[in-house]
């Protein structure tokens, strides 16, 4: 019997509700980042609708099936968490890219049991944060000694004691750090907080008979908020360079000493000479690029002013060094990492030594915090068992590692905003994050926020963002969370995939998270050992990215189709026979080329995914569109749901007239019930090729005139010209209708 996913949905409600699920207040996915995140709410709804069957199949009315399509719709604008039976036997949800958590969140508001996890270390516990963790301590009081004695609901509890600890952490690291945070001297009598300090790189002016050291500013403008207007003028003294700043406008051709747009060419102030690309790079490879604090920022009552950097304020950004940075390279793609083309070929070479101070001092504090909290944890009644997290504990010791978790999580957000990639957002006085994008670019004029004051980034903010996360976590007991390999990973009998495919080299998802990972590690190696054993995290990710497979962009093609091809070998064995899955993918500008011309090269992208499906012995029976942007005609990818489940064994085979005949008999009304659920426009003819494809692998195999089998090209070129014929003839008739 189809379900509900495999005949029609409320597609544009989905797509809404996928385009406008952000990391928001309370989101899940705003206790730490993550790329490409899977939305939740939409999930929930087609999770749901690949469970239920289509009520006119099951022999009931139109309004059944137009009734179950209303609860769907709620149920994708988080309005409802959906019904299913309690006293029914479901399948067991697979979800092995679990990214940051998404898709198993979606699984366990049905209350359906997940066996989730990932290769990636960090995404694995993002997911253990999200999904597993709070499952062991559901419902527990909050065992802090300031802590209210009062019944608490879900990870309410957790949540409280994130607070609490997470401010004791604050509090210890800003004793122990004060003296490289001091305040701002503004006169004899006032003394401010700095908000925050911009940083300019230089280098020695590559013309001998100058040799000064030249800053090299993007930007010299300070602030462009209206009647707060300052920037930085270079003054030349000697071989060294300071800084004047002005409040007012700055003038246009001293906003910068930029030349060009393109690479990094400098004018120096003293000589006029303009750096050559090579000359920055090689001055980084032997170490000769070097920090100069430009200005200061302090906030008060009027507004954010700005000053010159005095002594103390030099001595105490400089002088803090950690000893003990963390072990990491940063990885040699240049089409995401700029920095080590400059000699920063190491992760601890993205901060300034006061950063790095910063970091590796909370991440240690983290460490000793979680023995205070276990031991709180006895006090207030919990017991002491021993066990700890990774061994499946719920005790006390499992407890404080829990609140560690946490912690660390609002370290790792925190690093995002303390490196010298984050830019200075002159228009509104604001830190940019490291990660604006899906890369780690190099900076030459930088901000470093006050994490002890309050500049976007800082750590109250960050402590918060996780606390108001785990608050509205909702814990599950039936969902375990491993890391693991999916192409070589055991199945648990009647599964369904429900998960979201790494898309071929389109995110770096080892290579990214590494930034993470190097903190992350730092706090909970001793937690989770395995999880953290390597010094870096796996590279050897579903991905077909060319460095990884020594810049052959031919071998990280074929390497990453046989991965898909070995997953789904592996999954088919302990596949549901009744229930469909659903892999969500990404549909491009090559697909869509690839399905409306007759000549075929090599299979595209998507095209290799149906293939793969229907050769390892299943059914296509959807393709849906599930948007996370607004579309675009000038798209180059968007998001799709493939349906699909185990073959009938009754299947029978069919010839290319026979095939084509049935299309045009029964396609037509199946695009009848799917378009009447409000689907946009741009998403009918996908859609359309989901149900074409369902009819084409109700056969064994379909025979051409010559003897041969029908490939997929073929059978793709087909269904979308008989949708196209469709959606003409039905656009013609709504011309007919409107004139």
């Amino acid at each position: 019997m189809r379900k509900m996913i495999e005949t029609a949905l409320p597609l544009a409600a989905l797509n809404s509700s996928a385009i406008a699920d952000k990391a928001k207040k309370g989101h899940p996915g705003n206790m730490h980042l993550w790329w490409n995140r899977s939305p939740i709410d939409s999930s929930t709804a087609l999770l749901e609708a690949a469970i239920k069957d289509d009520p006119v199949e099951a022999g009931l009315s139109e309004a059944d099936r137009k009734r179950l399509i209303d609860e769907l719709t709620q149920v994708s604008f988080g309005e409802d968490n959906g019904h299913l039976s309690a006293n029914t036997s479901y399948p067991t949800v697979c979800d092995p890219f679990s990214g940051f958590g998404g898709l198993t969140i979606a699984a366990q508001r049905l209350g359906l049991n997940v066996d989730a996890g990932d290769l990636n270390s960090v995404a694995t516990l993002l997911t253990k944060a999200s999904a597993e963790i709070p499952a062991g301590f559901v419902d527990s009081k909050a065992i802090n000694p300031q802590a209210e004695n009062k019944m608490y609901f879900g990870a309410e509890g957790l949540a409280t004691d994130v607070a609490y600890y997470g401010k004791q952490v604050k509090e210890k690291a800003f004793k122990q750090l004060s003296d490289s945070y001091p305040q701002v001297q503004t006169s004899k009598e006032e003394r401010f907080t700095a908000y925050s300090w911009i940083w300019v790189r230089t280098m020695k002016c590559p013309n001998p008979a100058c040799g000064c050291q030249m800053p090299m500013a993007t930007s010299y403008v300070l602030s462009r908020t209206k009647g707060h207007e300052y920037w930085a003028e270079p003054m030349v003294s000697g071989k060294q360079v300071k800084f004047q700043i002005h409040q007012g406008v700055c003038p246009k051709d001293k906003e910068t000493n930029k030349h060009g747009s393109n690479g990094a060419k400098f004018i120096c102030p003293a000589c006029g000479q303009i750096t050559k690309d090579d000359d920055v790079k090689r001055a980084g490879q032997a170490h000769e690029l070097h920090l100069q604090l430009m200005s200061v920022c302090v906030q008060n009552k009027q507004g954010r002013f700005y000053l010159n950097p005095d002594e103390e304020q030099i001595n105490a950004a400089n002088r803090a060094m950690s000893e003990d940075a963390p072990v990491g390279a940063l990885p040699n793609n240049t089409r995401w990492f700029s920095p080590p083309g400059f000699g920063m070929k190491d992760y601890a070479d993205l901060y300034t030594s006061r950063q790095l101070l910063l970091m590796t001092t909370l991440c240690d504090l983290v460490s000793r915090e979680m023995a205070q909290i276990t031991k709180d944890a006895v006090a207030a009644g919990m017991s002491n068992d021993g066990r700890s997290l990774s061994d499946g504990g719920t005790g006390a010791l499992a407890y404080g590692q829990a609140i560690g978790v946490y912690l660390a999580l609002v370290i790792g957000k925190l690093a995002n905003f303390q490196s010298s990639i984050c830019t200075w957002d002159n228009r509104n006085g604001n830190v940019r994050a490291t990660f604006t994008r899906q890369a780690i670019p190099m900076t030459w004029v930088f901000a470093e926020g006050n994490p002890f004051s309050t500049p976007t980034g800082n750590y109250d903010t960050m402590l918060q963002n996780v606390v108001d996360s785990v608050a509205r976590l909702r814990a599950h007991s039936g969902t375990s969370v491993a890391q693991r390999n999916a192409r070589t990973m055991k199945f648990p009998e009647n599964a369904i995939l429900f998960t979201e495919l790494p898309y071929y080299d389109n995110v770096g998802y080892a290579d990214l998270s590494d930034y993470f990972y190097v903190w992350l590690r730092r706090c909970l190696k001793d937690v989770y050992p395995d999880l953290f054993e390597k010094v870096v995290t796996s590279k050897e990710e579903l991905s077909s990215i060319p460095e990884h497979y020594d810049g052959d962009t031919s071998k990280g093609i074929n390497e990453y189709r046989v991965g898909i091809r070995k997953m789904l070998e592996h999954f088919y064995e302990n596949a549901s026979s009744n229930y469909p899955s659903i892999l969500f993918f990404e549909y491009g500008k090559q697909d869509d080329k690839a399905f409306s011309q007759s000549n075929e090269s090599e299979l595209s992208p998507f095209e290799d995914l149906l293939n793969s499906l229907i050769q390892t012995g299943f059914s296509v029976t959807g393709i849906w569109p599930i948007r996370t942007e607004k579309a675009n005609t000038k798209f180059e990818t968007f998001r799709v749901a493939v349906v699909f489940r185990k073959k009938a064994d009754s299947q029978q085979g069919a010839t290319r007239r026979g095939f084509i005949n049935m299309l045009k008999r029964e396609l037509p009304p199946m695009l009848d019930t799917a378009y009447s659920f409000n689907v946009n426009d741009e998403d009918k003819l996908v859609a359309g090729l989901g149900l074409g494809m369902q009819l084409f692998t109700e056969y064994n195999k379909v025979i051409n005139a010559d003897g041969s089998e029908m490939k997929i090209h073929d059978a793709l070129l087909i269904i979308w010209q008989e949708v196209m014929d469709y959606l003409n003839a039905h656009a013609v008739i709504a011309d007919m209708e409107e004139a």
